[in-house]
């Protein structure tokens, strides 16, 4: 497991953005600058990635 973290969350506000990612949505909803994901999706979303709620 491994903690993505954001600088502050009015970056995950940003307006001019499409529709935002799972894991933004999740972190803003939980008032949260950090969240844990795994290794591939935080490689995901490093990336830019979609990544999905679950992985099989």
């Amino acid at each position: 497991m491994q903690v993505h973290h954001v600088r502050k969350l009015a970056d995950l506000n940003r307006p001019g953005r499409s529709e935002r990612p799972v894991w933004v949505r999740i972190m803003a909803m939980r008032k949260r600058k950090a969240l844990v994901v795994c290794e591939r999706c935080h490689q995901d979303i490093h990336a830019g990635r979609a990544t999905a709620t679950t992985r099989k």
